[in-house]
């Protein structure tokens, strides 16, 4: 089981770090996108059109890119209040607990985003200056939001196969 579990991470690994570079990419448009409109609209007074979009559509799919690789690496921002609760059995309880509500909350959100996803596709919706079709950006960041909730089963498998242990062993922040 064990040896399946690594062979699975090590696929969500390369899937995750796929769509990070995706992120990277698109943050790197962005930022000629960005560079291309100051200098149209401050020097030839003619700004970009439908930069606005652009930039909206581009944020977004930078944060549900990234998605995936930070579910994965557990670089999420964590709170330790209580420190105590990442340590042992208890420790374990808890990041099993967590994992399974983060893995809920991802599918609810996936589901929520592709009905509406499958909405704007049968509607024709399009952006309003560009008119990108919604259903098409809105599917990657779908597709996106189900890939970090199976990378959060894996890692609740992970650790299911390993009790007693927390979840303080992967992050930045792990010591």
């Amino acid at each position: 089981m064990r040896n399946f579990l690594s062979k699975t991470e090590r696929l969500a690994d390369s899937v995750s770090l796929f769509a990070a570079n995706i992120a990277a990419l698109i943050l790197l448009l962005l930022v000629v996108l960005t560079c291309v409109d100051v200098i149209g609209r401050y020097f030839f007074n003619s700004p970009l059109v439908g930069a606005v979009e652009l930039v909206e559509i581009c944020m977004g799919a930078i944060v549900f890119f990234s998605f995936p690789l930070m579910f994965l690496r557990n670089d999420h921002v964590i709170v330790d209040l209580v420190p105590h609760f990442k340590r042992g059995y208890l420790g374990w309880i808890t990041s099993l607990l967590f994992l399974a509500v983060t893995f809920y909350i991802a599918i609810l959100l996936g589901d929520r985003v592709y009905d509406y996803a499958v909405r704007a596709f049968e509607d024709g919706d399009v952006t309003e200056y560009l008119t990108i079709p919604r259903y098409f950006v809105v599917g990657f960041i779908t597709a996106a939001i189900f890939s970090a909730a199976a990378v959060t089963l894996l890692r609740f498998l992970m650790l299911l196969s390993r009790p007693g242990t927390g979840d303080e062993g992967e992050g930045e922040d792990a010591q």
